[in-house]
């Protein structure tokens, strides 16, 4: 964290390093007066060097400028600060290489050319921006804060700097404070696309989910071709639940910057939601090529290796190069990721242990059947799910887990048959009843499946099990064309004030209705 003596430093720093810069040109008409018997005239040589060096800071800000743009913060660093190492008090080497570092998060290097272009320009208002989210990134809150009210005494309306008061007012948690500090921003300049996507992501998060998708859509109208919109757009529209929308969003960001790393790693998310666990793996991996010291692609390609059964390899991509880099929300992210899948991997090795030594029962046959399927290996839980069936399921709640598996590695047919003898012994509760309408609804049988979900509903069913009900008549009426029924149950489901991503659905079946052809609001899900 920046403190005042580390500003000293930086600003010793920037002393020694101009005075190495005048050592080395010094010398310069040293070095050409020893070679005045084979050489040109010193003169000559030494303006050819300055003028060499001015063209080669010039021409490397301007690729370090289009390396931004193509959403590239390493390769944008690689070149802007070459020019700020090299060329004293140059305010725009100073402020790209800023903005560079602080994209590749090296936020030392940041900040201490960003302090130094502020130095240059106390007025220019991108470097000051750029320099308080230096500060904000790298958990200095009180200098954050400053730099943001500095900006506002320049100048009272500039609503970037009521977003990044704002943002600040998240990471100590007023929230509140954080939405009338976007509404100002939102005043003082009704066109800032980014103070409506951050606020979005607040509304978001705070479940707000119509306010959300206002602020995140209007974003995206006033700034269509921007990227950093986009993946914004996209992040927003994966957490809501909207895959489809949420790549299309990703995919519009790769195709304005198609080097960004954090484009492709929000695609790989969207991917990994979405089942696609090959595409998810190529772009996480793109995106870790790119930017390897960003969280994002370790932890959804950690993800996609551990649904696969890549368990070490999954390990050893959580193990990151550089944790001096992240915020304590993102290591604390990593360290639960490396805790799940190593406590997943000594459940599975110890229990095939046991049952390869035959002394497995029927409910350790079924715990390793769901760790199984959890990392990807269905075949596998399919026939431990058979056998703990074959050892026979004494207790109707092994059943259930029986059925689950089986159902969530497609074995559907059979998961029916497990669960049949709870129905005809009427001990079925309402979440098995709710799963058998998922598994005839699937399985072509809408009629039996109404009549579960139904069922279900009768019987007192938990919060989220009347969600899944309502939510699987409202998908069989919508099939039959039936729009009056469909409606109540989308009703009927958002008045249980369900989670966001399946509200947003639900909204989005309603939006639909009106139309001569509709589609329905998701996929059939077990509870």
């Amino acid at each position: 964290m920046p403190t005042d003596a580390g500003g000293g430093d930086r600003r010793r720093a920037r002393a020694n390093r101009g005075q190495e810069v005048s050592i080395r040109l010094a010398r310069l008409p040293l070095l050409a007066a020893a070679l005045t018997l084979i050489a040109a005239p010193a003169p000559r040589a030494v303006a050819e060097d300055a003028a060499w060096l001015r063209e080669e800071v010039f021409r490397r800000i301007d690729r370090g400028v289009a390396a931004l743009r193509a959403g590239d913060p390493l390769a944008a660093e690689e070149d802007a600060c070459w020019a700020y190492r090299r060329a004293l008090n140059n305010h725009a080497a100073a402020w790209y290489c800023g903005r560079a570092a602080l994209g590749a998060r090296h936020f030392d290097l940041a900040i201490e050319a960003l302090e130094l272009a502020v130095e240059l320009q106390p007025k220019h208002l991108g470097s000051g921006l750029d320099l308080g989210r230096a500060y904000l990134a790298a958990g200095d809150v009180n200098r954050a804060r400053a730099a943001f009210f500095r900006l506002l005494g320049i100048r009272r309306d500039y609503s970037p700097a009521y977003v990044g008061l704002a943002q600040l007012a998240e990471r100590t948690g007023d929230d509140e404070r954080a939405l009338e500090l976007y509404a100002q921003a939102i005043e003082a300049n009704p066109a800032d696309a980014f103070a409506r996507l951050r606020r979005g992501e607040l509304h978001l998060r705070r479940g707000r989910i119509d306010d959300a998708l206002a602020d995140i859509r209007e974003a995206a109208r006033l700034r269509p071709d921007d990227a950093e919109i986009e993946i914004g757009l996209a992040q927003v529209l994966l957490r809501a639940g909207l895959l489809d929308e949420a790549l299309g969003a990703a995919r519009a960001a790769l195709a304005i910057s198609p080097a960004s790393p954090v484009a492709h790693a929000v695609l790989a998310a969207v991917f990994a939601r979405k089942g696609a666990l090959v595409e998810a793996e190529e772009e996480a991996r793109r995106a870790l090529e790119r930017h390897p010291v960003d969280p994002a692609p370790r932890l959804v390609l950690a993800e996609v290796l551990g649904r696969t059964g890549r368990l070490d390899e999954a390990l050893a991509v959580l193990e990151h190069p550089d944790e001096s880099v992240l915020t304590p929300d993102e290591r604390a992210a990593l360290e639960r990721e490396r805790a799940r899948w190593s406590a997943r991997r000594r459940q599975i090795a110890e229990l095939t242990a046991r049952v390869e030594a035959g002394e497995a029962g029927a409910a350790e046959l079924l715990v390793l059947a769901e760790a199984e399927l959890e990392t990807g290996r269905a075949g596998r839980a399919v026939e431990l799910a058979r056998r703990a069936v074959e050892a026979g399921l004494p207790e109707p709640d092994l059943a259930r887990r029986a059925a689950r598996v089986l159902g969530r590695a497609g074995r559907l047919l059979e998961a029916e048959r497990v669960l049949a003898p709870l129905v005809d012994a009427g001990v079925a509760g309402p979440v098995d009843l709710a799963n058998l309408g998922v598994i005839r609804e699937r399985t072509g049988d809408p009629d039996g499946a109404a009549e579960a979900y139904r069922q279900a509903l009768a019987a007192s069913p938990p919060r989220r099990v009347a969600i899944a009900a309502r939510a699987g008549l409202a998908r069989l009426a919508i099939d039959r064309g039936d729009a009056d029924t469909a409606r109540e149950q989308l009703e009927a489901l958002l008045a249980l004030g369900p989670p966001t991503d399946v509200a947003a659905r639900a909204r989005l079946a309603l939006e639909r209705l009106g139309r001569p052809v509709a589609a329905a609001p998701a996929e059939g899900e077990a509870p």
